[in-house]
């Protein structure tokens, strides 16, 4: 157990700074596969719920809040589709999901 303490231990050598922030998707990534796709900022920014204004913003250097940032690197890594945000959306929106997330009223 002993062996397992030392190993976990910074050595006197080794500086630990914090970790920068930073998003796990790339804001060059997103303006480059937004150009290719021809898309507009407002469309684009519009299936992760974000307004263009604030897409605008992440896309000249500001931070993702880690709830959009997650989902960009799903629709990235292409485990969500644009039908699934389709879809998540027309849910959210839907009087069945007022009910849902309001169950006592």
């Amino acid at each position: 157990m002993e062996l397992l303490e030392n190993h976990w231990q910074a050595q006197p050598s080794v500086q630990i700074r914090p970790a920068e922030p930073s998003s796990a998707v790339d804001r060059v990534l997103i303006i480059a596969y937004r150009k290719k796709k021809k898309e507009s900022q407002r469309r684009f920014w519009a299936r992760f719920g974000v307004t263009q204004s604030r897409g605008s913003r992440f896309e000249s250097g500001a931070e993702i809040p880690a709830p959009v940032s997650i989902l960009l690197g799903l629709y990235f890594t292409k485990t969500v589709s644009d039908a699934d945000l389709g879809r998540a959306e027309r849910v959210l929106y839907s009087r069945d999901a007022a009910a849902l997330l309001n169950p006592g009223q």
